[in-house]
């Protein structure tokens, strides 16, 4: 090898060696920087001696970059959503907050209006524990409604910095493919903000991060749906459904047009609070609706049943809104010609379901049921308002799924026109005392039953049920006397027959083989018509007789207070569970669900720290490594200088010899 070759192998040495170390001084003062990935310049050696200058690459892999992503956007997931339910946790299990122990004060406050049902001050303490139980229901579901607030300004937070984040990937993007194509150096400082970018995107949503063939940066959603295309800036925005006001409905907006999004499995800190307000928020609410449905409806048809303080039938204790109807903008002059509401004595059909009103030819309506997660619960249930009869406001009773619907113009309704309604939202915060004072509480019977003091038996009659007090459909009168055709006297013709008789002593029914004396009316046939029900104590005698009237209620009567403080230990709430017993479901689920998300909290940052040293280990610079480099670096520059130090000299002597 000439002295010409040792000037060439010299000088690549030392331009390698010099590059080198810049590279490692480069590593070196970014130690500390964020997202700096390590570099590293490669070489090869030349055929033709020497050594060759390659790329300063980035020490990066995309599969630990992709699944440190992955794992970020899930620990932001759980993380944030476990940050809310603690909240709710923390606060819905308070004593001080606790529905149960309203529901205990109110109860027991019947009771003792109970024990003495002519006491003004005793019933106007069952009022004040009733109208506080009404406003903890308000607060509850102020609980409820402040928890989605929090839920918006976070939610309207995080969007405002994705889309900072989504505007500086398009810039980079610009930039990058401008420096690139000006130098054959890639851009590999600008391609670690895009990726520290990328690694700060994913707190707020699960992406998938993809180069086209120039190596500009694309983002998808873990389901496809594009977010960053390339130099484009996009921008990540809430709009409102029509048709359901409470759900969050993201869009894209990339200028020229809009990207619906799937707001399912959107992951990181977005993807929390989206959840959190489509599952616990609004789950919350309608069970809190529920509740107070169920015991708005019990305890209004209950108080119908007897007399107040002031001798009259009982009139609604709690009173409820109509029933929030949602449609599309083309149809909101639509609204006001339907309304919905719950049909009284029906509150265990209604369930926490969205219900959807359509018409499905010239004559009939459909209304179907929805799940949380928008599959059909049943068949739809079909009605014909043509062959039905409405009541005297106009309301029709749909009674399998327990709702009044009045559609005051039915040609207005068009086939293609869907209404949407949810009637347990916001039932608990609206939900009203209604009673003015303690006078109003029914407490006592309608009616009573005397036993005829000529009897040769000792049996009593006592009155069994009370079911319907209606005038149209039952034998009180509008005044709350009976009607004469009413049942009015039972007569023994013998210890197993006897004869039920009206006001004028004309025989209703005859009933013989009788083998047991409860519910006599309901043996004759009459307890339908009637709206109520005797029975006696034991076996009777010929001859004897036993009186129904309006006219023998003493004023201390509480039985319909004693049915009324029965509802306690009734399965109100869909027919399956207490009022109380409901609650503490409702509270065990909320503690469950916390624990819940927070053991995948733990679990997620745990794995999310593991992709994270992971990717340090190869990528993050190590200063120890560096300065091994950096003395092997140092030497290779020496020994290349002494290479063309060598070269100089063995040219020096040829020339010295051919002198």
């Amino acid at each position: 090898m000439g002295s010409a070759s040792l000037y060439s192998v010299g000088l690549s040495g030392l331009q390698s060696s010099n590059a080198r170390i810049n590279t490692t001084g480069q590593n070196t003062t970014n130690v500390d920087t964020e997202g700096y990935s390590r570099q590293r310049t490669d070489t090869t050696s030349s055929p033709i001696g020497g050594v060759i200058l390659r790329d300063t690459s980035r020490l990066v892999d995309n599969f630990v970059s992709t699944q440190m992503r992955s794992d970020k956007s899930n620990f932001a997931y759980y993380d944030t959503y476990h940050s809310m339910m603690t909240v709710a946790d923390n606060l819905l299990a308070e004593d001080s907050v606790s529905l149960t122990g309203y529901l205990n004060e109110a109860f027991n406050a019947l009771q003792t209006a109970n024990n003495d049902p002519t006491s003004t001050s005793l019933r106007q303490l069952a009022h004040s524990s009733l109208n506080n139980l009404v406003e903890q229901y308000k607060t509850l579901s102020s609980i409820v409604t402040r928890q989605e607030k929090l839920v918006d300004e976070q939610l309207s937070a995080s969007l405002i910095d994705l889309n900072a984040i989504t505007t500086k990937i398009s810039d980079l993007n610009n930039k990058i493919l401008r420096e690139e194509s000006l130098s054959i150096s890639p851009a590999n400082e600008l391609r670690d903000q895009q990726e520290l970018l990328a690694k700060e995107l994913s707190e707020y949503l699960d992406i998938k991060v993809q180069f086209s063939t120039k190596g500009l940066m694309s983002v998808q959603l873990d389901n496809g749906q594009p977010l960053v295309m390339d130099q484009k800036p996009t921008e990540l925005k809430v709009i409102s459904d029509p048709l359901d006001p409470k759900k969050i409905s993201l869009i894209v907006d990339f200028g020229d047009y809009d990207v619906g999004l799937k707001t399912d499995g959107l992951g990181g800190n977005i993807g929390g609070l989206v959840d959190f307000r489509s599952e616990f928020s609004v789950n919350a609410d309608r069970t809190l609706g529920q509740h107070a449905i169920s015991i708005a409806d019990a305890m209004n048809v209950q108080n119908a049943k007897g007399l107040d303080g002031n001798g009259v039938f009982g009139r609604d204790l709690f009173s409820l809104d109509d029933v929030n109807i949602y449609s599309t903008k083309d149809n909101i002059h639509k609204l006001s010609d339907i309304s919905v509401k719950v049909s009284a004595g029906s509150a265990e059909k209604i369930t926490k379901d969205n219900y959807e009103l359509t018409r499905t030819d010239a004559n009939r309506f459909a209304i179907t049921r929805y799940d949380e997660n928008g599959n059909a619960n049943g068949q739809p249930v079909l009605f014909d308002p043509s062959s039905m009869t409405p009541d005297n406001s106009g309301y029709y009773s749909i009674e399998e799924l327990g709702l009044d619907v009045r559609i005051s113009d039915l040609s207005d309704i068009d086939d293609n026109d869907v209404f949407r309604f949810a009637p347990t939202e916001g039932a608990a915060a609206h939900l009203k005392l209604q009673a003015k004072n303690g006078d109003a509480i029914a407490l006592s019977a309608p009616l009573g039953v005397s036993t005829n003091s000529d009897n040769l038996s000792d049996a009593k009659i006592s009155l069994e049920s009370v079911t319907n007090t209606n005038p149209e459909t039952s034998a009180f009168t509008p005044d709350g006397s009976l009607y004469p055709s009413a049942p009015h006297k039972i007569y023994f013709t013998s210890p197993s027959s006897y004869v039920v008789q009206d006001a004028s002593g004309v025989e209703l029914a005859t009933v013989k083989d009788v083998f047991h004396y409860s519910n006599l009316l309901e043996q004759a046939g009459l307890s339908e018509e009637a709206g109520f029900d005797v029975s006696i104590s034991s076996m009777p005698q010929l001859g004897d007789e036993f009186s129904i009237s309006t006219d023998i209620v003493g004023p201390a009567d509480n039985f319909n207070g004693l049915a009324l403080l029965d509802l306690q230990n009734q399965s109100l709430v869909e027919g399956k569970s207490s009022l109380t017993k409901a609650f503490a479901g409702f509270i065990s689920y909320v503690g469950s669900k916390t624990n819940e998300v927070a053991g995948h909290a733990e679990s997620s940052e745990i794995i999310m720290n593991d992709s994270m040293a992971r990717r340090d280990r190869l990528s993050a610079v190590s200063l120890d490594e560096e300065a091994v480099n950096l003395l092997k670096y140092q030497q290779s520059y020496s020994a290349s200088a002494q290479v063309i130090t060598a070269a100089r000299t063995t040219f020096e002597t040829l020339l010295g010899i051919m002198r």
